[in-house]
């Protein structure tokens, strides 16, 4: 066996010759820990990285000639497999949103408490080295793509419809209905709410996974989303719109990509916009579920969105057109819409305005907390036909059972739309 390879072999990077001594001598008594190496600047602790092999850095975000941040960026792209946790002086969100992005697995504030320290070594390394990686052997990925999860898409071309509200309850349902595994993701990166709904809040967000896409597996994603009493996992939206705006499509894709290895159904809540991310979410996503309402710019809106699907490579069945908040004292009926618009409406969810609203403020799915609800049972019913759908034959009982309580309910990236439509001219 190697000299220390049976411990966390890590390295301290800090320009303050002071600060790199009272941290290994913080280390010194730890069994299961051994300082490799100290830097005094970011080149350093990479060339360092590159002759040691560590399996954590401490790394201060202010050092002379490469900082914390672009010596990360290197590590993570010339040693993967690297863990690193940031120290900094600073609290604010800007240096924790560059520190995730650029690949840090953990950010303390200097100086650390010892047993905190000691505490996010070990939860790094333990992230690094027990975890199964989501990409295995040829074998395993084989076996694993066999078996891959369902994304569904809750979009609407019209804000207001109701997307979030829609995809947090159905996501509650589909775990009701099935027992499967299901995740809740906020695709909204740059305004989601899906922490207020659903009643969560955690440190843990998309960017957690966004920064680390060449590092996925099973525990980090694990450690990533958060359970819901429903035993739902969500993955939250960014703190902040400045670090939704730093997540790129294509590390958005590699995200919802891993989590079909880990859940049976992922359901997304989408921006309503045609931004890069969002139809990234679109592109990938096995069902888009598309909220409409029973108002003139929001069926205008949906028009024109089903037109625009043929060429974005949406075929009929991709789409499931749900009308929401749906009332026949609107003075507008779904045959009419259907006949307008030239699509089914697969379902409809009733409209329970006082109802939705005590639901949201209370943070408690609808379908949780007054599950024989008319609207609830609606949505219990969508999420059963979306199950029959993409797994035909597994959901059929839950249809048919979902369907009877509720009678309402049964009737290319990083070129933005526009590019999208010309390429496919």
């Amino acid at each position: 066996m190697a000299e220390h390879d049976d411990k966390i072999k890590v390295i301290i990077a800090d320009d303050v010759a002071e600060t790199r001594e009272i941290l290994e001598k913080a280390l010194y008594f730890e069994k299961d820990i051994v300082v490799v190496g100290k830097a005094a600047n970011g080149r350093e602790a990479v060339q360092l990285c590159k002759q040691h092999q560590p399996d954590v850095v401490l790394m201060d975000i202010n050092m002379p000639e490469l900082d914390g941040i672009g010596a990360t960026e290197a590590i993570m792209a010339q040693v993967p497999g690297t863990q690193v946790i940031i120290m900094s002086v600073q609290s604010e969100q800007e240096y924790l949103r560059r520190a995730m992005l650029a690949g840090a697995r953990e950010y303390l504030i200097k100086p650390p408490d010892t047993d905190e320290l000691v505490r996010s070594i070990r939860h790094v390394y333990k992230l690094r080295a027990s975890a199964p990686r989501l990409a295995g052997s040829p074998a395993e990925t084989a076996a694993q793509r066999s078996d891959q999860g369902k994304i569904v898409a809750v979009f609407s071309p019209k804000g207001g419809s109701g997307c979030t509200v829609v995809a947090a309850n159905m996501a509650v349902a589909l775990k009701q209905i099935t027992n499967k595994r299901v995740a809740l993701v906020d695709g909204n990166l740059v305004f989601g709410d899906v922490g207020v709904v659903m009643n969560i809040v955690a440190n843990k967000t998309i960017i957690d996974l966004a920064s680390r896409v060449n590092d996925l597996d099973a525990q980090l994603i694990g450690d990533v989303t958060v359970p819901h009493a429903s035993q739902v996992r969500v993955l939250l939206a960014p703190p902040d719109s400045q670090s939704g705006e730093a997540i790129t499509p294509d590390q958005l894709r590699t995200v919802l990509d891993s989590l079909r290895n880990q859940f049976d159904y992922i359901v997304v809540d989408t921006q309503t916009a045609y931004d890069d991310r969002t139809l990234t979410i679109l592109d990938v996503a096995d069902r888009i579920v598309v909220l409409m309402t029973l108002e003139l710019p929001a069926i205008k809106n949906v028009k024109q969105f089903c037109e625009l699907a043929g060429p974005l490579g949406y075929n009929d069945d991709k789409l499931m057109l749900v009308l929401n908040k749906a009332d026949s004292r609107l003075g507008i009926r779904a045959e009419s819409i259907e006949s307008q618009i030239r699509h089914k409406v697969s379902a409809q969810i009733g409209n329970a305005a006082y109802e939705m609203t005590l639901s949201l403020n209370q943070g408690v799915p609808l379908v949780i907390d007054r599950r024989n609800h008319p609207v609830a049972r609606d949505i219990m019913a969508l999420a059963a036909l979306t199950a029959n759908a993409l797994n035909p034959g597994q959901a059929e009982a839950a249809v048919g059972a979902a369907a009877s309580a509720a009678p309402t309910a049964a009737s290319e990236t990083n070129k933005g739309l526009f590019g999208r439509l010309l390429t496919k001219r």
